[in-house]
């Protein structure tokens, strides 16, 4: 009888000793896998800015400026045109033969006629480049540097980027810290933000990426990139009124621009012709529309034309008060805003659109033209 007590104890003992160990390999193993998951995101994030810094540039804009000075001796004044730098801003290379894409904002702050723009690049070479343009459409310009087999961003896809990716945002901080990394997450899809430019003039950016990675001033027009090294936005501008707030124009937006300014050396913007309004349950609710979705066609606040003459949206009868809600048979939303759904297209593409009107739904085929900058 005793021997039996003494075997079930040692029995026990054994289970529980098996158990223990059990439990033991049971609880390190979520802290070992995030060990390893946190060193796995570390050497993808160094990964990522190895691959991506080589394609990123430091801008500095300059322009003349006329200069008084006064000879106090003589009792005269001459004025003189002296160079001087107007702004700073980043960049980054898009093409082995040199174009460079950053924020219009950037290139803003001189004369076009006058101005001089300086690239500098990550191993420190020097140049001075030419301005394609600036894109009419969203707060885009392409620089163009004359050199060959230069580093460039892969493109990457901001409609496959969701919330919480972890991305990284490369600029040219406070014009002193060329090149400074931040990291975050993308906290938001589809944001409409309004922005100042140099000007003061104020500008709506439709359908951005709101990140909590640090966007400081100078990292205009720097890229916003995913672990794998590939760009998926454009940095264009930070809300000062909270922490971590920075966004980035969605790459998939500046997608048509970079492949006509590879194909033809400029920029090609299509147009469609109507300002509007993005729709939400509290406009539908003022207005009373039929429609909580969509792009409501109105007048904007200065008063320009719902409808612009002579334009693909005029020629094909569209009127103040439609909403656009499809396009093609995609959604028109936040997530895939009336702007962004053209911008997919090319001048003399045919498009279907499903609009309502008052309460009929009517559709229309629109041949679109280009944008044209005077």
């Amino acid at each position: 009888m005793k021997v039996k007590k003494l075997l079930l104890l040692f029995c026990l003992l054994v289970a529980a000793t098996g158990a223990g160990a059990v439990i033991s390999h049971y609880w390190a193993s979520p802290a070992a896998t995030a060990g390893k998951f946190n060193l796995d995101e570390q050497a993808a994030t160094i990964a990522a800015i190895n691959r991506a810094m080589p394609a990123v540039v430091s801008i500095v804009v300059y322009d003349q400026e006329t200069i008084i000075e006064i000879n106090s001796g003589q009792n005269d004044a001459q004025s003189l045109q002296k160079r001087v730098s107007k702004g700073q801003g980043t960049g980054f290379i898009i093409s082995a033969d040199g174009y460079v894409l950053t924020n219009k904002h950037v290139v803003e702050v001189a004369d076009a006629k006058t101005a001089e723009y300086k690239i500098i690049l990550n191993n420190k070479k020097e140049y001075y480049a030419k301005l394609i343009g600036k894109d009419p459409i969203h707060d885009l310009a392409v620089l163009k540097i004359a050199e060959t087999k230069l580093p460039y961003l892969e493109m990457g896809s901001s409609a496959n980027s969701p919330i919480g990716l972890t991305v990284l945002a490369i600029g040219n901080a406070l014009g002193r810290y060329d090149n400074s990394v931040t990291k975050g997450i993308i906290g938001g899809l589809g944001r409409t933000v309004v922005a100042s430019d140099p000007n003061g003039d104020l500008v709506s950016l439709e359908g951005v990426l709101q990140t909590d990675a640090e966007i400081n001033e100078g990292n205009s027009g720097g890229p916003l990139v995913n672990l794998d090294g590939k760009v998926i936005g454009i940095n264009v501008a930070v809300d000062k009124g909270g922490a971590g707030l920075g966004f980035a124009i969605p790459i998939d937006d500046a997608r048509s621009l970079i492949e006509s300014v590879r194909r033809t050396g400029r920029i090609i913007r299509v147009r469609l012709g109507v300002r509007y309004q993005m729709v939400d349950p509290y406009l539908a609710s003022e207005k009373q529309l039929a429609k909580d979705y969509g792009a409501y066609i109105t007048k904007d606040k200065a008063g320009g034309e719902a409808i612009v003459a002579d334009s693909p949206a005029s020629r094909a009868d569209l009127r103040e008060g439609d909403i656009i809600f499809e396009v093609n048979g995609i959604k028109i939303d936040d997530n895939n805003t009336l702007l962004s759904m053209i911008q997919r297209y090319k001048p003399g593409d045919k498009i279907g659109l499903k609009i309502q009107r008052g309460q009929q739904v009517i559709v229309k085929t629109v041949v679109l033209d280009e944008f044209k900058v005077e």
